[in-house]
């Protein structure tokens, strides 16, 4: 949830990712990383939801209880993420009082995304919460992955 409204992996990632490439410019780094964001947003959150899905019909134990390991840890991240999104929205609401009315949403996403990827904001929060998501990526794809294709055995 971000300023009240419900965003999935996707939605979210695809807003930053908009909002970063219009204040930014398309072929810059802070909108490439924008992009990888959303790629691992849709990671993140696809890999929990399959796993959730498919681990009551895992039958050895422990490999049903790896992968609920996996599970609770994806969504210790996915609430990283929203405590990230959370230090972000002042400075938005911020933004938006200053501003006309025509103006809110510009204003508004703007301030987002020089929160978010701000040198002297969030970008080392930011930075940190990616590394943690490519990390449990990988950790997952070489634990769980053959697991989830064969959990019958």
């Amino acid at each position: 949830m971000l300023l009240g409204s419900v965003f999935d992996a996707n939605s979210l990632g695809k807003w930053i990712y908009d909002w970063t490439v219009y204040h930014h410019g398309a072929a810059t780094p802070i909108s490439d990383m924008a992009g990888e964001m959303w790629l691992l947003l849709i990671q993140l959150s696809g890999k929990i939801k399959r796993s959730e899905e498919i681990v009551p019909k895992v039958r050895a134990q422990e490999n049903r209880e790896m992968i609920e390991d996996f599970i609770e840890s994806g969504e210790r991240l996915t609430d990283k993420l929203r405590t990230l999104l959370k230090r972000c929205e002042a400075p938005m609401l911020k933004a938006s009082k200053k501003r006309e009315a025509a103006q809110l949403g510009k204003n508004s996403g703007i301030e987002f995304v020089e929160t978010l990827f701000g040198r002297e904001r969030e970008l080392e929060k930011t930075e940190r919460f990616m590394q943690q998501v490519r990390l449990w990526n990988l950790r997952f794809d070489a634990n769980c992955e053959d697991i989830l294709k064969r959990p019958t055995q």
